[in-house]
């Protein structure tokens, strides 16, 4: 598992909190999950961290910011873009950022696709995405080089099912630990030098 400091630790569970208060009103996590289970979340959010590479991320779909909030906490000097086409969702996201002191984070109310059509040319980020429905369009943003890499918490059965749309990347799978299933898929367009 990855390292983190204290203050930052500190800060995730401060996120965690904030996120167990707001989930009355905005429907964000199972209200049989406990805080811990949630943390348990994190920290396959942490593991997934020490893959990605890039000056900015964008986390596809936020919901209630389990990647994008701890990843804009892990790396405050990056740009994090949520993505999140419900408006209670991204509503949440905002008020988060702000209650955290996340100055890191811009929050988007819009669709991933409508998100890359009005944002582009910026340079090399990540696309971050955890039990996305589509990742092949997620994979279609790499291939239209609108992103450098695109790190994805998924399961393995979704992945084989876009194994064959896979073969020009390139492409490392690694395990979550006490995870038979879940794996995270890291994907990057094979260099034209090599």
């Amino acid at each position: 598992m990855v390292e983190i400091d204290e203050r930052k630790k500190e800060q995730i569970l401060k996120y965690i909190d904030f996120l167990f208060e707001e989930n009355e009103k905005y429907n964000l996590v199972s209200r049989k999950m406990l805080k811990e289970e949630f943390f348990g979340l994190v920290e396959e959010t942490i593991l997934l961290s020490s893959y990605l590479k890039g000056k900015w991320i964008v986390d596809a779909g936020s919901g209630n910011g389990l990647l994008g909030i701890s990843l804009s906490i892990l790396f405050p000097e990056k740009q994090v873009y949520l993505v999140e086409s419900k408006p209670k969702k991204a509503n949440f996201l905002k008020i988060a950022a702000f209650k955290l002191g996340l100055r890191n984070i811009e929050v988007f109310s819009f669709s991933i696709t409508e998100f890359f059509q009005k944002k582009r040319g910026w340079g090399p980020g990540v696309l971050v995405a955890r039990g996305f429905p589509e990742n092949l369009m997620l994979v279609s943003f790499l291939l239209k080089r609108f992103v450098g890499q695109v790190v994805i918490i998924t399961s393995y059965n979704k992945i084989k099912k876009i194994e064959k749309d896979l073969e020009n990347l390139k492409q490392k799978i690694y395990n979550i630990p006490s995870r038979d299933n879940l794996k995270i898929l890291k994907m990057e367009n094979v260099s034209r030098e090599t």
